[in-house]
């Protein structure tokens, strides 16, 4: 039988007990803003069973920015979402990461074009956070390439200097693969450190970060348009009754029937962005004389893509947005309800 100094002596803190990291989550929210105003999303998650995969991802993060100073190329939502795919497993996160106990990181990412100096215009907020007696909260934010990086570069060398320590003291191969991974993640940052130092000082970057910030001029009567998802060949499909429809004919001569839809599909589209309940429909070309016969009260099948239109009236002067939907094909609903 033990004594009881020997039983004390097993005994460890509960600060020191490891946690259990397997389900935890760490989620980017990009918003990439356009010259002409339009602002693409994306909502995305990653599992972070490791304490240093926030170091990895801000990392993916600035390579990302510094090739798009390296080919002089605007951020975009298909670009970005391409560029951070190739280095991540990334997936759709619709839900509200702030009451989901899984999410312990969140990066909360702006970029706006390019200025001149050929940098994106950037704002980071990280926000950290653990439940539990022995939890924390932690909030930074940095706006401008030059801070952006300098966070990035801490937390991947913090990484990198843990791995090394790690994987001496444990022999393991998984360590070492990670720090060898950390090793060239800590050399591409401080190769886009390097090219973007002392740039918070330059007049560009004031500019930069002013872009952020500035409502973009329109010419009164215009629109422009960006399509949502950042797949260019995928596709959406929502099912619901005409609410109101519509036949013009724009400055080309072309006719275009506009439609409203009542679709059953939920909040979120397939790109993570919300979609409105009653979401507009546009049909061009030969498909738009049938389609403007189509009596409201019908139920219908469009596939198409989201897009997100900003426009000025000639009267108010007002940029506005809003979601509408560029059907590809349409159909009548031959099995939904009230069908006999």
């Amino acid at each position: 039988m033990s004594s009881p100094r020997s039983a004390t002596a097993r005994k460890v803190h509960p600060a020191q007990r490891q946690r259990d990291t397997s389900n935890d989550l760490l989620v980017l929210h990009l918003r990439i803003s356009r010259h002409s105003g339009a602002v693409s999303i994306l909502t995305m998650s990653v599992p972070a069973p490791h304490l240093d995969a926030i170091g990895w991802q801000l990392s993916h993060l600035a390579a990302y920015v510094g090739d798009l100073h390296a080919s002089g190329q605007d951020p975009t939502d298909e670009n970005a979402y391409a560029f951070l795919l190739s280095r991540t497993a990334w997936s759709w996160y619709e839900w509200q990461p702030l009451h989901d106990t899984r999410v312990t990181c969140q990066l909360d990412v702006l970029l706006g074009p390019l200025d001149e100096c050929g940098w994106p215009a950037i704002s980071l907020v990280l926000l950290e956070s653990e439940d539990g007696k022995w939890g924390f909260s932690r909030k930074r934010l940095r706006a401008g390439v030059s801070a952006a990086v300098n966070v990035v570069l801490a937390e991947i060398e913090g990484a990198h200097s843990h791995l090394c320590s790690q994987a001496a003291h444990d022999q393991e191969a998984e360590t070492a693969q990670r720090r060898d991974e950390a090793d060239a993640l800590l050399a591409e940052v401080r190769e886009i450190h390097g090219r973007a130092r002392g740039k918070s000082n330059s007049e560009g970057a004031r500019k930069a970060r002013a872009a952020l910030h500035q409502a973009p001029h329109h010419e009164p009567g215009t629109s422009s348009f960006v399509q949502l998802d950042p797949v260019p060949d995928r596709l959406e499909t929502f099912i619901g009754p005409i609410a109101a429809i519509d036949s013009r004919t724009n400055d080309a001569g072309e006719t275009v029937v506009l439609f409203t839809i009542a679709h059953e599909q939920g909040s979120t589209g397939t790109g993570g962005h919300k979609v409105p309940e009653k979401l507009r429909c546009t049909v061009r070309g030969p498909a738009a004389k049938a389609a403007a016969s189509l009596p409201p009260g019908r139920r219908v099948i469009v596939v198409g893509r989201l897009v997100q239109q900003v426009y000025v009236s000639k009267q108010q002067r007002i940029p506005r947005s809003l979601i509408t939907f560029d059907v590809h094909a349409l159909g009548p609903d031959l099995v939904g309800p009230g069908l006999s």
